[in-house]
C-alpha cells in the first residue's frame, strides 16, 4: 500500500530560521503603533521607543515599523483633521457587534440575519458627523492606489453601517490612509 503524504508541522516560532516578521506580523505591528500614535507629537522615534519601553511593542515589531511613513501621516491634512476634533472625539481601535439583515450583504439573502464584527482603526466626530479612516499598510502606489481603494470599499460601507448603528450619529465621511504612498482616498 503507498503512505500517504504527511504534511510537516510548522515549527514554533523560536525554531524558525527566517528572520524578521513576516508582512502581516509588521502590518499588525504598524496598526499596533496608530492605537496609540499621538497624532500632537511629531517625535515618532521617540514614541515608537516609548512604545517599546512600555512593552506594547515587541522590540522585533519596534523595528519593523517605518518610521517616515508616520512621520508623513503626522504631517496630512488628514491627521490635522484628527487633531482638530480633539482627544475626547476620536475613537481608535474601536470594536463592534451588530446583528443586521443579512440582505445588506447579498439581496438573495433577505430575511436571514447575520452577526457583524469588526475593529475600526479611527473615527472621528466633526460637525458634519463621524469621519471613518482605515490605516492600510498595502505596498501600493500612484494609479494602484484608487483601484485598491476599491477593494476595501465594501469594509467601509460595513464600518459606516455598524457605526451610524452602535454610536447612533451619522458618517459623514469614509477615508482610506495608505501609509505606503501617503495617499488618502475618500469612499
Amino acid at each position: 500500500p503507498k503512505t500517504p503524504y504527511l504534511r510537516p508541522l510548522s515549527q514554533p516560532r523560536f525554531r524558525q530560521e527566517r528572520a524578521g516578521l513576516t508582512p502581516a506580523e509588521r502590518g499588525s505591528a504598524a496598526h499596533l503603533a496608530l492605537q496609540y500614535l499621538d497624532f500632537a507629537d511629531f517625535d515618532v522615534p521617540g514614541q515608537i521607543a516609548a512604545l517599546e519601553e512600555k512593552r506594547l511593542l515587541t522590540p522585533e515589531q519596534a523595528q519593523s515599523i517605518d518610521r517616515k511613513q508616520l512621520e508623513r501621516l503626522l504631517r496630512s491634512s488628514l491627521a490635522e483633521e484628527i487633531r482638530a476634533a480633539g482627544e475626547t472625539k476620536v475613537l481608535r481601535e474601536y470594536p463592534f457587534t451588530i446583528l443586521m439583515d443579512a440582505s445588506v450583504l447579498d439581496e438573495v439573502a433577505a430575511g436571514d440575519r447575520i452577526l457583524l464584527q469588526g475593529v475600526v482603526d479611527c473615527c472621528f466626530e466633526t460637525a458634519e458627523g463621524l469621519t471613518v479612516v482605515d490605516f492600510k499598510t498595502d505596498h501600493v502606489s500612484g494609479g494602484e492606489v484608487e483601484r485598491r481603494a476599491e477593494h476595501y470599499r465594501p469594509q467601509l460601507e460595513a464600518y459606516t453601517l455598524a457605526l451610524e448603528r452602535v454610536l447612533e450619529k451619522r458618517v459623514a465621511r469614509r477615508v482610506l490612509y495608505f501609509l505606503y504612498s501617503g495617499a488618502a482616498v475618500e469612499l
